[in-house]
């Protein structure tokens, strides 16, 4: 193949790519620009596909995994939303029993239940969980 073709497939593959964000595409792409040197150097097209193989290959199960594996990573203890209020500290506004009450979580007010027993107003407490908008607590330690 000439190389111009091989740099037209890569550009379709790198378009491919961009829709689906998969790095598939991305790994062929790199294949096809190999071919496409090859054939720049004027080497034989069985050659030029035996290149394309090998790095499509080399770039699918070497390089691609590790592609993935380094985007997918996530910071640990790096929770959001309501995940991260789970085993947060509260402060109990109001007497807060298995029924009612109220909490300062993250600098808001938020209607709270005790998970047991009562617990007195101006106490530390920690979330235990969280229910529609309601904050579960346990006093801290217990």
């Amino acid at each position: 193949m000439q190389w111009w073709m091989w740099l037209t497939a890569s550009g379709l593959f790198i378009v491919a790519e961009i829709l689906t964000v998969d790095l598939l595409f991305a790994s062929l792409a790199f294949a096809t620009l190999m071919a496409a040197a090859a054939s720049a150097l004027s080497l034989n097209a069985i050659t030029q596909g035996l290149i394309f193989a090998i790095s499509a290959a080399l770039s699918i199960f070497v390089l691609r995994p590790i592609a993935l594996r380094n985007l997918q990573k996530r910071s640990p203890g790096l929770a959001t939303n309501v995940d991260a209020l789970f085993g947060a500290d509260a402060f109990t506004m109001t007497e807060v029993t298995e029924h009612s009450g109220e909490v300062k979580l993250s600098g808001e007010i938020w209607s709270a239940r005790s998970r047991t027993g009562t617990i007195k107003k101006s106490t530390n407490v920690e979330v235990v969980s969280i229910e529609g908008a309601t904050a579960i607590i346990k006093r801290k330690g217990a």
